[in-house]
């Protein structure tokens, strides 16, 4: 009996041991960031999705008054924006208003819906996705300042760069008019940011002169265009 009983903690202590092991050596889940070995939840960091909040589409500010202090702002402050704010914004830039037909607050070309919506911020790319209504992580570290020369790029907090992509635009056969109706419906997008802006209280300003060749090649564009940067910030 002696015997058995000191098998049994000599048993127990081993099992012990190689669930220790397997708990030092468990990879954690792609959608958390641990600190000390523990899981911390969704990290911009190293998160694959990241689910956003449901906007706040009511900002209650009549439309005239957004009107009236409609603006565009270069500097910005370096304070984050909250994840709410982002989801608002995205909401507004790129969203969808009718989701039970796939229609979206802007208007597009044939509905072609040919724009890919990109966020930079300090801790990657991000790719938004409407249907979802996430962040897709294109990829990790602080490219802001790639987008353009201009300094205000690596201080606002998040820039928002549109990309048309032209696999969706086939049924232009003329390229003079895919670029046409590609550069009307960027302006569609790029007025919806100003107007959220305004609503919101914050900065941005549409930029044209960006780094396109850089741009292209850090997403991997090969068949479309970065069209317009926004810089998006507190002023």
């Amino acid at each position: 009996m002696k015997r058995f009983f000191l098998l049994s903690i000599v048993l127990l202590l081993a099992y012990g041991g190689v669930q220790a092991q397997a708990m030092k050596t468990k990879k954690p889940s792609k959608n958390t960031e641990t600190v000390d070995g523990r899981a911390t939840g969704v990290s911009l960091k190293i998160a694959e999705s990241i689910p956003l909040p449901e906007p706040h589409k009511g900002l209650e500010v009549p439309l005239q008054q957004v009107l009236k202090h409609r603006q565009t702002v270069r500097e910005f402050r370096e304070e984050e924006l909250s994840v709410e704010v982002l989801s608002s914004l995205l909401w507004c830039t790129y969203g969808f208003n009718r989701p039970e037909e796939a229609k979206r607050v802007v208007p597009s070309a044939v509905n072609c819906q040919e724009y890919d919506i990109y966020v930079f911020t300090r801790e990657g790319v991000y790719l938004y996705d409407a249907k979802s209504h996430s962040l897709g992580r294109v990829t990790e570290g602080d490219h802001r300042s790639l987008i353009s020369k201009q300094k205000f790029f690596g201080v606002a907090p998040v820039s928002i760069v549109l990309v048309a992509n032209y696999d969706r635009m086939k049924m232009f056969k003329e390229t003079a008019d895919r670029d046409f109706y590609a550069a009307a419906d960027c302006g569609y997008i790029s007025q919806n940011i100003y107007l959220f802006c305004s609503a919101a209280e914050l900065g941005t300003v549409a930029c044209g002169g960006i780094n396109r060749d850089g741009i292209h090649k850090l997403l991997g564009i090969k068949n479309g265009r970065a069209m317009l940067a926004h810089p998006v910030g507190m002023k």
